[in-house]
């Protein structure tokens, strides 16, 4: 998401969109459960409606998570992002179906959050100690940043309450004799309609404004294909398998499976970052970094008991 040349963003995020917010999800949907419109068309429309425009505005804050990568760096970016996304996007739904889980499971399940929540902040401060280590005129982006990575935070927490709505439609599956480990893909398909619209009519009107779509046959485009096919591939096997997850996981599945994912995400995102040198020369806030990756797995192992007791 970072070096996609000679792709503009919209030519890049074009590609994305349509190979990994759409043409994926329906495919591999579709090879698990044929009949998986069918399923679609069963269910209440209010509940199609409600998921479609929680992934809508997912596909809004993903435009501005992109942009925030550009402006402030992937770790900034991930730690601003995911400590919203992670505690609104797991406790939302936990309330609003009703699903809250014993006393001391909950509680359990609290101190979890708290614990990976107060990693996120670890890892967030060392980003902010990291640009003030930076001249000002190379920070000078720094606020607008932060705001658009914490907006994305807000999307990406839509995302997993619309996933947690369109699980009605994978219950329909179930019923009808699918295994619910493959019936949760469809929830993705119905989410992620609306990110699709947002993302992809987004970028369509960037290329006309800019004239950009000549990038398409830009020297070296070859590669930037390549890039984008990859980036899509592998995002969206990552949100396959978390659907899949939690099929699994039991009736915590969508609570417990996002905390971990999100926590995971983070970490992952931070060895990019050292990895493309983003940390390069910053020791102390690189130690601060590592630090915060270490709470977030403490935080993995209290979830996982709150899932147990529940």
């Amino acid at each position: 998401m970072k070096k996609y040349q000679p792709f503009s963003w919209e030519a890049f995020w074009a590609v994305f969109s349509f190979v990994g917010i759409l043409l994926i999800p329906v495919l591999w949907t579709w090879a698990e459960v044929p009949q998986f419109f069918d399923y679609i068309r069963q269910t209440d429309a209010k509940v199609l409606w409600i998921a479609s425009f929680c992934g809508f505005l997912w596909g809004i804050s993903s435009i501005m998570f992109g942009k925030a990568i550009d402006s402030i760096g992937v770790s900034l970016t991930y730690g601003v992002n995911m400590g919203i996304s992670a505690s609104l996007g797991s406790l939302i739904p936990l309330f609003i179906f009703g699903n809250v889980p014993p006393a001391a499971s909950f509680t359990v399940l609290l101190i979890g959050t708290a614990v990976m929540l107060f990693g996120v902040f670890m890892i967030t401060k060392a980003g902010l100690l990291k640009e003030k280590m930076i001249a000002s005129a190379a920070g000078s982006g720094l606020g607008k940043g932060l705001l658009v990575a914490s907006l994305a935070g807000l999307g990406s927490a839509a995302m997993n309450i619309g996933f947690s709505y369109a699980s009605k439609t994978a219950d329909i599956a179930v019923a009808a004799g699918t295994p619910k480990i493959s019936a949760s893909l469809i929830s993705w398909v119905i989410t992620l309609s609306g990110g699709f619209v947002a993302n992809f009519a987004y970028s369509v009107y960037l290329l006309i404004m800019n004239k950009t779509y000549k990038d398409y046959t830009a020297k070296g485009a070859g590669k930037a294909y390549l890039k984008a096919l990859a980036t899509a591939l592998v995002w969206y096997l990552a949100l396959g398998f978390y659907a899949k997850a939690t099929a699994l996981l039991g009736p915590l599945g969508a609570v417990v499976g996002w905390l971990a994912f999100n926590g995971l995400s983070l970490i992952i995102s931070n060895a990019w970052g050292l990895k493309d040198g983003e940390w390069k020369g910053f020791t102390a806030p690189k130690k601060l970094l590592l630090q915060g990756n270490v709470v977030l797995i403490i935080s993995w192992v209290i979830v996982g008991i709150a899932n147990g007791m529940s």
